[in-house]
C-alpha cells in the first residue's frame, strides 16, 4: 500500500500545481474514462473545499470536493487514479473528508450524488439512500446521506 498524504484546501489556497493535478485527474476519470460531456470544471470549484491525496512522488492520485448548497454539505467529483484503485483510497479519502467536516464542525450530515453503480461503496461507508434515482450528466445517480 502506498502512503498517501490527505489534504483539504479551499480553492483560493490551492497552488497552481495542485489545481492542475486535480483538474487533470478529474478529466482523466470523468471525461476520458466515463465519457461525460458536461464541463468538468465549474463555478462550484471556486467556493468548494478540495480534498486530495498525494503519493510520495508528489502526484495527486485521489480527489473530491465538498460545498454547501441549499444549506446542505454536498460531496462530489470523487475520483481515484486508475492505477491506485485497488488501494482503498476512495474509502480513505471519504474518511479524511468526514474527519475534516467533524473537526471543523461544518455540519451534522453529509450528502452526495452517488453514481448508481457505486451506491454500495457509499453504503459500506455508512451512507443511506435519501431520495429516488435521478439522471445527472447522462448517468443514473441517487442522493445519499450520512450523519456525522
Amino acid at each position: 500500500m502506498t502512503e498517501i498524504k490527505w489534504t483539504v484546501k479551499k480553492f483560493a489556497d490551492l497552488s497552481n500545481l495542485e489545481l492542475f493535478e486535480i483538474a487533470r485527474l478529474r478529466i482523466e476519470v470523468f471525461v476520458t474514462e466515463q465519457k461525460i460531456t458536461e464541463p468538468e470544471l465549474d463555478d462550484v470549484d471556486l467556493t468548494a473545499y478540495h480534498v486530495f491525496g498525494t503519493a510520495p512522488d508528489g502526484t495527486i492520485v485521489a480527489v473530491s470536493r465538498f460545498f454547501f448548497e441549499d444549506g446542505k454539505l454536498l460531496v462530489g467529483r470523487v475520483a481515484v487514479k486508475e492505477s491506485y484503485r485497488r488501494e482503498h483510497l476512495g474509502s480513505k479519502m471519504m474518511g479524511a473528508l468526514e474527519e475534516y467536516v467533524k473537526d471543523n464542525q461544518l455540519t451534522d450530515a453529509i450528502y452526495l450524488h452517488a453514481q448508481l453503480y457505486i451506491k454500495d461503496f457509499y453504503a459500506n461507508l455508512g451512507y443511506e439512500v435519501a431520495g429516488p434515482v435521478f439522471y445527472e450528466a447522462g448517468i443514473d445517480h441517487v442522493m445519499m446521506k450520512k450523519e456525522v
